[in-house]
């Protein structure tokens, strides 16, 4: 399972939404501070979403895997692409970086994720 939240995670980062298309069960739920995504073309409509806002790259520090759900920290690296002017109750000039401290909960079933959760780290 461990390969499989790595090869996640290099799909997102490499900007491969088909390689994410591939790992992530058709009914994916992904619930995150942006609300709850049922399925995978909404994952992926609020993955094109944070592409073309940002470079925004996730790197796991950590990765437990019990059972069939794996418990990731992320570091998440935001460098927004153009002005934003509303991001989590923030503006950001081109270039600003932000950097969000996070943990992700992934639950794999069939050899896919089928739950994502993510929220700022405790």
């Amino acid at each position: 399972m461990e390969q499989l939240i790595r090869s996640y995670y290099a799909a997102y980062n490499g900007l491969d939404g088909d390689g994410l298309a591939a790992i992530l069960h058709p009914q994916v739920e992904l619930v995150s501070a942006m609300g709850t995504q049922s399925g995978r073309d909404a994952y992926l409509a609020t993955y094109r979403f944070m592409t073309g806002q940002f470079v925004d790259i996730m790197e796991p520090e950590t990765i437990a895997v019990e059972g069939n759900c794996a418990t990731v920290t992320i570091r998440d690296s935001l460098t927004a692409k153009a002005d934003v002017d509303d991001f989590m109750g923030q503006s950001l000039a081109k270039g600003q970086e932000i950097v969000l401290n996070l943990t992700g909960r992934y639950t794999v079933e069939d050899g896919r994720i089928v739950r994502i959760e993510v929220a700022p780290r405790e």
